[in-house]
């Protein structure tokens, strides 16, 4: 059977992506979503849940974490609800490598038809940024939605996940770290991604002036540092969020050690 090809996965050569009039988004997916699938032989019955090894990466070291799956809190109140199987599919068939352009469809793929389409997939920030760390190092983990529940009057409860940030503290192996306010705090991290080399990642939780606050990440690829905002499917060249009171990471290498 000749090898499958994917709709999702980016073309070969040099890739000239399709970028919105503020330039920080990629709109790679739309532009797939607008042409017809070609015809596809069936889904295989199992895809591969991890990349093979190569040595050198956090996810091959005996002090890797967890598989991510493992650590959410399924089914219980404040937790997460299991993932679509179709969902993971899509976004296990967009990875073919470990440190895959995020400039490509897999970053809108993370939170599966997200916010738009699934309320409970507004307040999954700690999950999608957890999702892009597994996925970065070769196992896609498509982010699960909140648990979906509801008030009195039937409204759903738009809160974050509880205990996430503690979750997430416990899976990278780290504590967050402040490193200060808006632009300037931006700058500490891109410029401790760029020295760590490409593959390094961080988990950003910023807070915002009129309370509440957002995870998402940023990444060194090919010594470019790209900043991802998984569960709203944007990459961006710049860091997106400028008026923020509170900038907090955690910054690893390729290796899982922090910088």
């Amino acid at each position: 059977m000749a090898e499958r090809q994917s709709r999702w996965r980016l073309p070969t050569g040099v890739y000239n992506p399709v970028v919105t009039g503020d330039g920080r988004r990629w709109r790679d997916y739309e532009k797939a979503a607008e042409t017809p699938a070609p015809s596809l032989d069936p889904w295989p019955s199992q895809l591969p849940s991890r990349l093979p090894p190569t040595g050198d990466d956090w996810f091959d070291r005996a002090a890797r974490p967890r598989p991510l799956e493992e650590s959410r809190p399924y089914g219980v109140p404040g937790g997460l609800a299991r993932p679509d199987p179709e969902a993971q599919r899509d976004l296990a068939e967009a990875l073919s490598s470990r440190f895959p352009d995020p400039r490509g469809t897999w970053i809108r793929l993370i939170n599966a038809e997200g916010p738009t389409d699934d309320p409970f997939r507004s307040t999954n920030a700690i999950d999608c940024a957890l999702s892009v760390m597994s996925s970065w190092h070769g196992e896609p983990v498509v982010a699960a939605a909140r648990q979906p529940e509801y008030d009195r009057v039937g409204k759903p409860v738009l809160s974050g996940e509880a205990g996430g940030v503690a979750r997430a503290e416990q899976w990278l192996g780290h504590r967050f770290e402040y490193v200060g306010q808006g632009r300037r705090a931006y700058g500490v991290v891109a410029g401790r991604l760029r020295s760590a080399g490409h593959g390094a990642a961080t988990v950003l939780i910023t807070r915002w002036p009129q309370g509440g606050s957002h995870a998402w990440n940023a990444v060194n690829s090919l010594g470019e540092v790209l900043w991802i905002d998984a569960q709203r499917g944007h990459m961006a060249i710049e860091p997106p969020y400028e008026n923020v009171t509170g900038v907090f990471c955690v910054v690893l290498d390729r290796a899982g050690q922090r910088v």
